[in-house]
């Protein structure tokens, strides 16, 4: 295992980079230990602070695992390896709702589209359920973004595709508190309760009807047409 001196500033970002490489190649593989902190710290020339931190980006990414009294080990790659970082992100960046609604298009309309194409008759009927429910909370003037939650769950379900229930389970935090927020901020305009839930009900009715494309289209106009309202409210 031979280690290039470091040179350059962003010490750690060179050393993280390195290791990244080497595991692209095969020279690392999961499993394998890392030399101890001094020995990389010579290897590399650069100080110990330079390979701790390096070594804790690493961890953040789900590259290694760092085991107290072991050493520091080459992890083996899964998705919630991926996806968790990815969770934490969003919940650190409270504030980007905006962008996570962006982030949501790019997953939710894939999802409905495949939900026309997949779900089981049963788990069109909960759908449907979900809708009904969100009419009376409608007529009660109540938020209902459990409600909204559950529904892009089931749908998430319904697609077929277990990796994106993963990463629907995985933000559910954020993508609950994200509805929320949303919800509170769109129900100031009137009448906008209404168009919600009309909106997830052309949805549901495309995705009865196994119309792939329609049910994209009208996931993709639900989720703009939230877009363009949280713009034109504001965020706080």
């Amino acid at each position: 295992m031979v280690f290039k001196p470091i040179q350059q500033q962003k010490i750690y970002e060179k050393i993280v980079e390195q290791i990244r490489n080497m595991l692209s190649s095969g020279m690392l593989k999961p499993g394998d230990r890392l030399p101890a902190e001094r020995v990389l710290a010579e290897s590399l020339n650069v100080s110990r602070a330079s390979v701790r931190e390096a070594l804790s980006a690493l961890q953040l990414m789900g590259l290694v695992e760092i085991k107290p009294g072991e050493g520091t080990f080459i992890k083996q790659m899964d998705v919630d390896s991926i996806i968790q970082p990815l969770a934490m992100l969003l919940l650190m960046e409270r504030d980007t709702i905006l962008e996570i609604l962006e982030v949501r298009k790019g997953l939710e309309v894939e999802a409905a589209g495949l939900a026309a194409l997949n779900a089981s008759d049963e788990q069109i009927d909960d759908i449907g359920k979900i809708v009904e429910e969100m009419e009376i909370e409608a007529k009660k003037n109540t938020l209902g973004d459990l409600s909204d939650w559950e529904f892009h769950f089931a749908i998430a379900r319904a697609s077929g595709n277990s990796l994106m229930v993963r990463i629907m389970n995985m933000i559910s935090d954020v993508m609950q508190k994200t509805i929320r927020s949303n919800r509170e901020r769109l129900f100031k305009r009137e009448g906008n309760q209404d168009i919600l839930v009309k909106q997830h009900k052309s949805i549901y009715e495309a995705i009865r009807a196994r119309d792939s494309e329609l049910a994209r289209k009208n996931m993709y106009g639900h989720l703009s047409y939230a877009e363009e309202e949280m713009k034109r409210i504001g965020l706080d």
